[in-house]
């Protein structure tokens, strides 16, 4: 009887000693499941940024200046010389934006347009839907009214499957349309591309505007290629009055600075949380030892007798 009464006893009790353990399970559960959520978003955003888009990423390289200006892009003439002297790179290429007013099924609109070295969309490997790739004919002078569409502007512009060869009117001139890039992030990007040409004119070294991409040959280092590139800005007076060129790798100079700073923010606060959990996981043993030794001495209950 008395055995009966003592386990009755701690069955009656024992929800009352144990009503904080379930609302520390849910705490910590919550916590563990915000820092998860936390990590997964910065780590998938970056992934989804980049990671498969590219065959070979860790071979694509930003170069970008080095200044007390806030400009990290670099000239023309920059950008020529570190094609012509540097010995570390497949291929080195350059782009900048502009504009052009076209005629859609909706009327005349202004778009912004991509202007990129011949050679920079193989560079990359971007698939094309139709057509090809600017060739190196049509960098020339005179030669250079050749147009590349984003998938989604061929979409507006009524999905002709012949529309390779056709003439496409920007800015009141014809453009020959040579390819149109498979459907994807470019569709975020500028709708049309066009060559970007370089005329023969001297260039201005402080003309700054130039984004340069690059890819490393094979077995490089980036190392390797930030010595190189410094040997060629060495012979460069631009050196001398404090410009420099650095190599970053691509996966990590496709963010602008405000996102970098938002992305270190959250892993901060990720951090946090997860320290949090921490603290929470050992409140609950903490508890549940506790628990577990009230359960122990808790003394017998006195029923009053029938």
């Amino acid at each position: 009887m008395n055995n009966w009464a003592n386990r009755r006893g701690t069955f009656v009790r024992a929800p009352k000693v144990l009503r904080k353990i379930p609302r520390a399970i849910g705490a910590v559960l919550a916590v563990l499941a915000l820092g998860l959520v936390v990590n997964a978003a910065v780590f998938a955003f970056g992934y989804l940024q980049f990671a498969g888009l590219y065959p070979h990423p860790d071979e694509l390289v930003v170069l970008r200046s080095e200044t007390q200006s806030r400009d990290d892009t670099l000239s023309a003439a920059d950008f020529l010389r570190l094609r012509q002297q540097t010995t570390v790179f497949q291929d080195l290429h350059a782009s900048t934006e502009g504009a052009f007013s076209i005629t859609t099924p909706t009327g005349l609109e202004n778009i912004p347009a991509s202007l990129v070295t011949t050679g920079f969309y193989r560079m990359m490997g971007d698939r094309f839907y139709l057509g090809y790739d600017f060739t190196p004919e049509d960098e020339a002078p005179g030669q250079d009214h050749v147009v590349i569409l984003a998938h989604a502007i061929w979409k507006r512009l009524g999905a002709n499957p012949a529309i390779v060869g056709s003439i496409l009117l920007m800015n009141g001139e014809p453009y020959t349309v040579v390819g149109v890039l498979a459907p994807g992030l470019r569709d975020r990007g500028a709708p049309v591309t066009v060559p970007l040409v370089f005329k023969p004119e001297p260039l201005n070294p402080s003309d700054r505007g130039i984004n340069v991409i690059g890819r490393l040959k094979p077995g490089v280092t980036f190392q390797q290629a930030q010595a190189d590139v410094n040997a060629v800005m060495a012979r460069s007076y631009l050196f001398k009055s404090g410009w420099s060129v650095s190599v970053e790798p691509m996966q990590a100079a496709s963010l602008p600075n405000e996102r970098k700073l938002v992305l270190r923010l959250m892993l901060g606060v990720a951090a946090f949380v997860l320290l949090i959990a921490g603290a929470s996981v050992a409140n609950l043993l903490r508890l549940r030892s506790e628990a577990g030794y009230q359960l122990r001495v808790l003394p017998s209950p006195r029923f009053p007798r029938e």
